[in-house]
């Protein structure tokens, strides 16, 4: 099936999650069940030969293709971080502390937050609403989608903060 081999190749050659939408346009296919047998079909293909690779679900509709956590340290060193350290002590403070104004955060990491916040917010990874001379900062459904987390608050807080080993 030419569909479930473009679908494939799509989720290989991408570095961030494909949509539903953009597998419809990359296979010309228009029904979601289609896609969804496609999809469905490659998984477990590659569960039945075990492969390193898997196919995994991100949020409601969209899909990647990644290391099976079993290989995933091995492979760190190969993989470029999507966001430096620095940013991600910053992230982790947002998440941590959310809803969290920018600046709390300027006064916990120092004036160089401005530019973190500013590369998280084009990365959608957090979202900013004006709040007096200052934002307040909030991370996003990409955000949990893209570190494998629930979207809702609290339960994004419990989740980092087991993770973390961190006392509630």
């Amino acid at each position: 099936m030419k569909a479930k081999q473009l679908i494939e190749a799509a989720l290989f050659v991408s570095t961030d999650p494909v949509s539903i939408e953009e597998l419809y346009r990359i296979t010309g296919i228009s029904s979601r069940e289609e896609i969804d047998e496609a999809i469905d079909a490659l998984i477990r293909e590659y569960d039945e030969k075990n492969s390193a690779l898997e196919i995994r679900r991100i949020g409601d509709d969209s899909y990647i293709m990644q290391a099976r956590d079993a290989f995933s340290t091995p492979l760190l060193d190969l993989v470029k971080p999507v966001v430096s350290d620095d940013v991600l002590k910053t992230l982790s403070i947002i998440a941590l502390r959310q809803p969290i104004t920018q600046a709390e955060v300027v006064k916990a990491r120092g004036y160089r937050t401005y530019s973190h916040v500013k590369e998280l917010l084009a990365k959608e990874f957090i979202a900013a609403e004006p709040k007096g001379r200052t934002k307040l900062l909030t991370t996003t459904q990409k955000f949990a989608d893209y570190f494998s987390l629930p979207g809702e608050i609290l339960q994004l807080k419990k989740e980092l903060a087991r993770q973390l080993n961190i006392e509630e």
